[in-house]
């Protein structure tokens, strides 16, 4: 009776996903243990992997802190070194594909949701810009003052956790012996960039850009038929969990809890009570031959350096990453030290003397904004202008409408503040026109900030909008 129930939620799971437009996927420590990895859940196996700890009676919450690099820097190392070299050298499971295969079928796409810290979604071939990790990524460096914001990582990895050669460890003591890892910047002691328990010098940069990434594709998919695959999330940090929850009560998603610890619960879940990789090739195997074959006619993305994420070290001789600290960041050095030209559909030309970029909702992992958020985030945009740009009241680009069925304007993810001047002059006693514009955009790592601005030109009629010629 048991396996007959079972085969119809998997034959159910499997319907749900070929008439999908949208796949989620969110994974906490039980997503790897088909792939080998150990399960840390409980002091008896956690002091198997780490007999040390298991005599000095430290469970896996006590070590996981970031006071053991202070305290005992060489235990801390040993225990994360090791940590690192065993992701490293552990292959995804084949579910990891099956998954990458049904993401990449559907009309609005996927991501992944994780709370591990493995890095294995991008080791098994998934774009970095599609993945959010809550709690950081293991392979990420930072400095433990920290001194500043700066979190890099080494390629490629040649020596595991690539340390110097003369790094060792010994697990009979959890002892790492020979030069440890040192910050770039003050050459304080570095440490992995992943978000401990009692954590207050966690940079969560990484993440908060990867978090917009989320937002941004949770908005384009709204009003459609969204799938979220769950998979060993456990419940004594209900990160992933409650991410499901939220999106299946408010967005109408539907949610496949996926763990063979699964229990009855009233939360809107379809459970499964097995492992990943056998649920999904039995899901797979459940699935119709016109989903099959769009899974196999899809395009795979190419991974590719992201330049909201990761921006290239310019020093000469070193393999080192520097993670930029925040978009406006990044926007700040290209906008502001030079004015561009730009020459609008009309053929006027005019030149971008300012530009301010600023994260829209930040931190909003569920739901959509509602109506008055968008007027709030609109009236921000207007005063900051006003406060910081001199010159006329902005023209406003309204925000696209992404659901057809609603009147309700959906913020994109970046606000964008333009001030902009033509010096064509517009009559006898006037030298020229001029406008501060405020427009809302998706975020696309691969435009320009330049690109930006011409975009949202062409959205204005100039002689009718700018000031000069409406004056």
């Amino acid at each position: 009776m048991v396996d007959d129930e079972r085969t119809q939620t998997i034959q159910r799971v499997a319907r749900l996903i070929a008439e999908a437009d949208a796949l989620l996927i969110t994974a906490g420590a039980g997503m790897g243990v088909d792939s080998g990895l150990p399960d840390f859940r409980g002091s008896e196996g956690f002091w198997r992997a780490y007999p040390a700890l298991g005599r000095l009676g430290i469970s896996f919450e006590e070590m996981a802190q970031p006071q053991w690099f202070t305290e005992r820097p060489e235990m801390a190392w040993a225990f994360y070194g090791h940590r690192q070299a065993l992701y490293r050298g552990t292959k995804p499971h084949d579910g990891f594909r099956i998954l990458l295969e049904w993401g990449q079928a559907m009309p609005g796409g996927y991501f992944v949701v994780t709370s591990n810290v493995d890095g294995h979604f991008q080791y098994a071939g998934y774009p970095g810009h599609r993945v959010l990790e809550r709690h950081g990524n293991i392979h990420r460096y930072q400095c433990t003052i920290p001194c500043a914001n700066t979190i890099w990582h080494y390629e490629p990895p040649d020596l595991w956790p690539d340390h110097p050669p003369d790094f060792q460890i010994d697990l009979t003591t959890l002892t790492a012996h020979g030069r440890l890892p040192r910050c770039p910047e003050c050459g304080a002691l570095a440490r992995p960039n992943v978000l401990m328990f009692g954590d207050s010098e966690w940079i969560p940069d990484v993440m908060r850009v990867q978090q917009e990434r989320y937002a941004s594709w949770l908005t384009s998919v709204r009003g459609r038929r969204v799938v979220i695959l769950e998979f060993g999330a456990g419940g004594t940090i209900p990160t992933i969990r409650q991410i499901g929850e939220d999106l299946a009560e408010r967005d109408a998603a539907t949610l496949v809890r996926i763990n063979p610890e699964a229990t009855d619960g009233a939360e809107p879940a379809i459970r499964i009570r097995m492992g990943a990789l056998e649920t999904l090739i039995q899901i797979a195997a459940e699935l119709p031959e016109d989903f099959q074959e769009r899974c196999r006619s899809a395009v795979p993305e190419p991974p590719r350096l992201r330049i909201f994420e990761e921006a290239e070290d310019a020093s000469p001789g070193t393999r080192r990453r520097n993670v930029s600290q925040s978009i406006e960041s990044i926007k700040w050095s290209k906008v502001y030290a030079k004015a561009w030209p730009i020459t609008l559909p009309s053929g006027l030309a005019v030149w971008v003397e300012q530009v301010d970029v600023h994260r829209s909702y930040l931190g909003m992992l569920t739901g959509l904004p509602v109506a008055s958020v968008t007027e709030a985030e609109i009236e921000e945009a207007r005063q900051f202008v006003r406060k910081h740009f001199y010159g006329p009241e902005p023209v406003v680009i309204p925000p696209k409408i992404f659901d057809a069925n609603s009147d309700v304007p959906i913020l994109p993810p970046l606000r964008f503040a333009a001030r902009i001047r033509s010096w064509e002059r517009v009559n006898d006693e006037d030298e020229g026109s001029w406008m501060n514009l405020v427009w809302f955009a998706e975020i696309d790592d691969d435009k320009s900030i330049k690109a930006f601005v011409a975009e949202a030109l062409r959205q204005v009629d100039w002689k009718k909008q700018a000031t000069g010629y409406s004056a």
